[in-house]
């Protein structure tokens, strides 16, 4: 809104138009506090959801971890660096977009079949080599969800800092400008009912000392 209140013509039209445009505006309001409200509610449960994935990304992984060691000390480090070498090392990634209270954010999925198998060949391996790439790729799967929670969490918070921009613009520069102008073109008009109300009982007075002197 880019008005002072003395540009306004104070008229009854600009103050019915005023009144009913900053009525609009406190409903757009609340519909932006109740936004706020949302978003709050969405962001404290996805910042307890990316803490619960975070400690689950660092148990799996560590699980994980802890079998590869076991198998390399099973089956040797020679034996797992053969195998390591023969193994794909490339998987797929879905990503997809969601909407979550007018917000889009991204959605990560491994695609399972892409997953390497393990080239194993006529030589004995633990199957501990096996439980670790499980384990990884239940650490992998962790991890996009972790990924997909940060980036939706920071989703959030742009769409909150956006959500609070407005209602303070609303607050402090908005609808007390159009309060300013609304009492403004009310003074004026009082100012003017009141010096109509005194012409008229002057105008009163002459036309009776003019009846009166006639007589």
């Amino acid at each position: 809104m880019g008005f002072a209140s003395q540009q306004v013509l104070p008229t009854k039209i600009n103050l019915i138009r005023l009144r009913r445009e900053l009525k609009g505006l406190r409903r757009i309001r609340r519909v932006l506090e109740e936004k706020r409200d949302v978003l709050l509610l969405f962001i404290r449960q996805m910042i307890e959801k990316y803490e619960e994935t975070y400690r689950k990304v660092a148990e799996i992984l560590m699980q994980a971890y802890d079998e590869f060691l076991a198998a390399v000390a099973e089956s040797g480090f020679e034996t797992i660096r053969g195998i390591a070498l023969t193994t794909p090392t490339t998987t797929t990634i879905d990503i997809k977009t969601r909407v979550l209270f007018a917000v889009k954010a991204p959605s990560y999925t491994l695609v399972r079949e892409t997953v390497p198998t393990l080239i194993v060949g006529t030589t004995r391996v633990s199957p501990r080599l096996s439980s670790a790439q499980e384990k990884l790729v239940g650490g992998l799967e962790a991890l996009l969800k972790l990924a997909e929670t940060e980036a939706t969490l920071e989703k959030l918070l742009s769409e909150l800092k956006e959500t609070q921009r407005l209602l303070n613009a609303l607050d402090y520069m908005i609808i007390p400008r159009y309060e300013s102008a609304i009492k403004f073109i009310r003074r004026v008009l009082d100012d003017r009912m009141r010096e109509e109300i005194l012409r008229i009982k002057m105008l009163k007075r002459i036309l009776e000392r003019r009846r009166a002197s006639s007589r």
